[in-house]
């Protein structure tokens, strides 16, 4: 390596390294924001978990922090050279603008293979990671799922709705069953109380009590206004254990996307044998006398949503790699484009340098977002467009190599 060479790394290394810090510092304040309610007020989670959550959010931001902190690095190391006139020091010596480059491309070579790997391994593991502990922690605390004017949908076998809650005094809840067979001595379509108070909750039998009070049973078949009235109810109510995986392919490192590729036809969400049970149970009902009919449209229609559901999954996780390589290669493609660009903005300060590389960047990612839209298109489709901002940028930066060449 000439000195040369090691005179310009030097650069690129020490500005890189704030600009990432900095970089990834900013995102993370931002995920912290968005989370943090969610954290801290709604799940109840104690102020210590806010670290695990910083630790999993990193991995995660550096897939942006990286690349943005690498183009400004370029943008200010290269924009010095050419205001202090040492790029035509260096040319009048007999250096090519390519030859300049080098460090440059070389160092953005040697970070798109560390952001390939934070995108394959990295990334997924912190993303699924923070994604369970906010779930932990509303599993943990399960008092605090239970918020005024929400659908409390993360419990077993039941869904509420609360009108308002005062401390441990529910005004206005309603508990609506999803599945059969609860504790409740008969099943009913819902239960509707004036008023319910939390009581304990059993950690080892993940059982929250519940007292309700002046509460209506709603049954199927019986008007409403035959409801029978409890002046107290007792109710229990089981807090599952999510440990269940989101099937989202961003989730997944590229080894477990190949095994789930493998075994696709096992992540439908509609199972056929609890439609047909569904159906058969209805059709015997005396309410229903159409539920036959109904329920034939019913198993057509299920049997379309598995079918799109599979191809839908099956795009994802097939494309999911290819996003992340070219993702990957936004270091090497801010290489290219970095220098012209900052020789022709010929400025020392920082403000402007940091400045570009946040335009050209955003530019960069809005497009590879946008063109992440075509991962439900099917045939080479996809594949095609995914690599189109990269290439696109690559011959804009040749041609802004050329204008630049006898700039200096």
């Amino acid at each position: 390596m000439k000195t040369i060479d090691r005179y310009i790394l030097k650069q690129l290394i020490s500005v890189t390294f704030l600009g990432v810090l900095s970089l990834t510092m900013l995102l993370l304040l931002g995920q912290l924001f968005k989370e943090l309610h969610s954290l801290l007020v709604e799940s109840g989670a104690p102020p210590t978990i806010v670290i695990d959550f910083i630790l999993q959010v990193i991995p995660f931001s550096l897939t942006f922090s990286v690349p943005w902190g690498f183009l400004t690095a370029v943008l200010l190391v290269y924009g010095r050279l050419a205001a202090d006139n040492e790029l035509t020091s260096m040319r009048m010596a007999g250096l090519s603008l390519w030859r300049l480059s080098a460090p440059a491309i070389g160092m953005g070579i040697a970070l798109s293979a560390l952001c390939y790997y934070i995108n394959i391994e990295v990334a997924p593991k912190g993303k699924n990671a923070m994604s369970e502990l906010v779930m932990k922690a509303a599993m943990d605390n399960p008092r605090n799922l239970l918020n005024s004017s929400q659908s409390v949908t993360k419990l077993d076998k039941v869904q509420l709705y609360i009108e308002h809650r005062e401390g441990d005094d529910l005004k206005g809840l309603h508990v609506y069953p999803v599945e059969k067979g609860l504790d409740m001595g008969s099943d009913f379509d819902a239960i509707h109380a004036e008023s319910a108070t939390i009581g304990e909750f059993d950690p080892k039998t993940r059982l929250l009590q519940l007292t309700l009070k002046n509460a209506r049973i709603e049954r199927s078949g019986g008007p409403l206004t035959d409801m029978p009235a409890i002046a107290v109810m007792p109710l229990r109510i089981h807090i599952p254990i999510k440990d269940q995986r989101k099937l989202k392919p961003n989730r997944f490192t590229n080894s477990e996307i190949s095994y789930v590729l493998e075994h696709i036809e096992t992540t439908l969400l509609l199972d056929m044998a609890d439609i047909e049970r569904y159906a058969d149970n209805a059709a015997v009902h005396p309410a229903f006398p159409c539920a036959t009919q109904l329920w034939s449209e019913v198993r057509k229609d299920v049997n379309y949503y598995n079918a799109m559901r599979h191809k839908k999954n099956l795009l994802a996780f097939q494309t999911e790699g290819v996003q992340r390589a070219s993702f990957a290669c936004a270091c090497l493609v801010f290489s290219l484009i970095g220098v012209p660009l900052a020789i022709t903005a010929r400025r020392k300060d920082t403000s402007t340098g940091f400045a570009i590389g946040i335009l050209v960047a955003a530019v960069y990612f809005m497009a590879l977002v946008f063109c992440e839209l075509s991962r439900k298109s099917s045939g080479m489709t996809p594949y095609i467009v995914l690599w189109l901002p990269n290439v696109l940028c690559a011959a804009f930066a040749i041609w802004q190599h050329q204008k630049a060449k006898y700039r200096g």
